[in-house]
């Protein structure tokens, strides 16, 4: 399994400290917390990082001094940075542009997909959703040695299927399998992108990573749906303790 990305995230808050560090953990970042930009300058003097998540719901000449701060050190400079904002939206206003910002993040978080993409792009990570792990009976419908198989994490884009026999690259299969907590039948075509044999990479579960084709697109909402309930359904940004 590739190394997790490291992220310097840059929160004044411990609750939203907490918050982001249990988020970014999920989805397969690693994040490397400070307080201040001063904090964040030291540590990217040690470390390397992918980008920086600053908490940048500041007044504007607090956010202006910490982004002019950010752009003048060596260290960070050159790094993608991620203003993380109440807004509606994702769209960077043109008002920040000068700044240096990369982009903008809602706060708090709604749709860790948005999030996922913003930050996947900008750290170069070459898997396009993020995956939660499960535990789901999957039936093969062509005639295959194993019809059934386990499920040991899905996207929307895919999933990873457990087998000691993974089929060979290429091989398109249908699938019907339904969602935890949801009773209606999924049924969707994947094909084999990777096939791992057991001892073939270390630490890898034996199996075959499918990605999912011509998906329609109330199934991709209903797996999308899953995904973010699993990875964020139990967490709230609470931003009444935030404040204080």
């Amino acid at each position: 399994m590739n190394e997790k990305k490291k992220v310097l995230v840059i929160c004044r808050s411990s609750v939203g400290q907490m918050y982001l560090g249990v988020v970014l953990n999920r989805i397969w970042y690693a994040p490397v917390l400070a307080k201040t930009v001063g904090e964040g300058i030291l540590l990217a003097q040690k470390e390397e990082f992918s980008l920086v998540l600053f908490d940048a719901d500041l007044p504007d000449d607090e956010r202006i001094a910490a982004a002019t701060a950010m752009r003048a050190d060596p260290s960070l400079a050159e790094l993608p940075r991620v203003a993380l904002m109440t807004t509606n939206n994702y769209t960077l206003p043109e008002s920040l542009l000068p700044e240096g910002w990369a982009a903008v993040v809602s706060k708090p978080i709604v749709d860790i997909a948005q999030l996922y993409d913003v930050l996947r792009q900008l750290s170069e990570e070459p898997r396009k959703t993020p995956r939660v792990p499960v535990r789901m009976r999957v039936e093969i419908q062509e005639r295959v040695p194993q019809q059934y198989l386990s499920a040991v994490n899905i996207s929307e884009g895919g999933m990873y299927l457990r087998t000691h026999e993974p089929l060979s690259e290429n091989t398109v299969l249908h699938l019907l399998f339904t969602l935890p907590l949801d009773p209606d039948i999924i049924q969707v075509a994947g094909t084999v992108v990777r096939a791992a044999r057991l001892g073939a990479i270390l630490e890898t579960e034996p199996g075959m990573g499918l990605r999912f084709v011509d998906i329609p697109e109330d199934t991709k909402n209903r797996i999308r749906n899953f995904v973010q309930w699993s990875l964020i359904g139990d967490l709230e940004w609470d931003t009444a303790v935030d404040a204080m």
